[in-house]
């Protein structure tokens, strides 16, 4: 491997780390149960625990309407899933020596491990099917970059996501991803193009938001 790779898997694997740290537990438990809105249930016993109610044997189920807001964190979770699962076999694979050729390895890898549902797999290299959008993977071998973009099947399903690990011009904030400033028309990026250039054609920066479990007493 020469010292330019070497020099650029580091600040991938600084960037899996964080995001490791941050979203993937959530992402490892939502594709583990089925590839569904989650429900909440609300059942709370309070009390003797011997007095058995029949509302309190029943469940409370809530659902999120159908509409933009939830399908856009929806595919926003999707999305975050395939960056940090096909970001980390490409710096797996580059550590060994082999890394890897193009976007259909990395695709079909991710896929076999059982990290995204095999079902979102297309004939098309490198571009995945998901319930509200078609991803596509951009990968430049030289650089050990890639760049995921995430567009919305109609203009119901949000608009345009798109996230690049590593983030070499992120220099000041922390994980980010941008996001299409219109949901029909968009106007689509070429591969790894300036962090400048993104923003002129219509998109805008977004964080990723960390939470903190509050401290005990």
């Amino acid at each position: 491997m020469s010292l330019r790779e070497r020099g650029n898997i580091w600040p991938v694997i600084c960037v899996i780390v964080v995001a490791l740290i941050v979203l993937v537990l959530p992402v490892v438990i939502r594709y583990r149960q089925a590839n569904r809105m989650a429900t909440v249930d609300a059942q709370v016993n309070i009390g003797d625990s011997k007095s058995d109610l029949p509302s309190s044997r029943d469940a409370t189920m809530f659902r999120w309407p159908d509409s933009e807001v939830p399908r856009t964190a929806e595919r926003l979770r999707d999305l975050i899933a395939v960056a940090i699962t096909a970001s980390t076999y490409v710096t797996q694979r580059a550590m060994s020596g082999h890394a890897p050729r193009d976007v259909g390895e990395i695709t079909r890898a991710i896929a076999t491990r059982q990290l995204i549902p095999p079902e979102w797999l297309t004939s098309q290299s490198g571009v995945l099917q998901t319930a509200h959008s078609t991803v596509h993977v951009r990968y430049a071998p030289n650089t050990l970059t890639t760049e995921f973009i995430s567009m919305p099947a109609t203009p119901t399903d949000g608009p345009a996501l798109l996230i690049r690990i590593p983030d070499d011009e992120n220099t000041e904030v922390g994980p980010r991803y941008f996001e299409s400033m219109q949901v029909d028309e968009i106007t689509y990026t070429r591969p790894f193009a300036s962090i400048a250039e993104i923003i002129s054609l219509g998109w805008t920066q977004r964080s990723i938001r960390q939470s903190r479990a509050p401290k005990s007493n």
